[in-house]
């Protein structure tokens, strides 16, 4: 009996300990979860606080873009692979310059720059240029002519910009997504000029970058919507004159 007393003493006690635990543990529990639900509506916040910077950023970019009437994005210490097996990937550096573009009408009335076309100059600083020809590279030269377009994309409550610089003489395409880029070209038969990279780039309308204030140097002009279009007409009819002389 004794023995039975004590035992169902400290079985009390297990109950009355566990009943007394309990509503600690749903509190705790419930603590927790209260915790998680605001760090997932903080999370949700800030990401959508990103989004909307993002969407207001490349907005505005686009719009300085159609009233400076230039745009440069730079490609700085990217990696770049070319087909011939013999020659190892390298990092390169280049400067895509966008001349004044061409607005597609605003349909849609709501005062944005949906579509937006140009003319591009690629220029490719002598250290690439070198790596790339020793890769094989053809019909590389420090200045080569390009298209560029960009089109808005609506998304939820935000969107993006899908943009694209098109090699008008090859294949050459660079697909640019914010910062963030993918590139590759296609070779002829006979030819090794074959190339894929991706990586990041940044856009920039301040020409005061060193690497911009190394390309006004190269050409011996300041850099503005004028010059760009001078840069590209030349460019354009030297590739055309030399492409006429190897026809003839």
């Amino acid at each position: 009996m004794k023995l039975f007393a004590i035992a169902a003493a400290v079985l009390l006690r297990c109950i009355h300990s566990s009943e007394a635990a309990a509503p600690n543990l749903r509190a705790i529990m419930k603590g927790a979860s209260s915790e998680v639900e605001v760090e997932t509506t903080e999370s949700k916040t800030k990401e959508r606080t990103t989004d909307a910077a993002e969407v207001s950023g490349c907005r505005e970019r686009i719009s300085q873009y159609v009233s400076g009437g230039q745009m440069f994005f730079i490609v700085a210490n990217q990696t770049i692979v070319y087909e011939d097996p013999s020659t190892d990937p390298f990092t390169f550096t280049n400067i895509y310059w966008m001349c004044e573009p061409t607005v597609a009408p605003d349909l849609n009335g709501d005062g944005m720059y949906d579509s937006v076309a140009s003319r591009v100059n690629i220029y490719i600083p002598p250290k690439t240029l070198k790596a790339a020809d020793n890769a094989g590279a053809t019909g590389v030269g420090k200045f080569t002519t390009h298209g560029y377009t960009a089109s808005w994309v609506k998304q939820g409550e935000g969107g993006y910009y899908n943009e694209l610089v098109v090699d008008f003489g090859d294949t050459t395409v660079w697909q640019i997504n914010g910062k963030e880029f993918i590139g590759y070209e296609t070779s002829p038969r006979g030819t090794t000029g074959g190339m894929v990279t991706s990586g990041e780039g940044f856009w920039t309308m301040d020409a005061s970058n060193p690497l911009l204030q190394d390309l006004a140097k190269e050409i011996g002009k300041d850099l503005t919507a004028e010059t760009c279009a001078e840069r590209y007409a030349e460019t354009w009819e030297e590739s055309h004159a030399s492409s006429i002389e190897v026809e003839e």
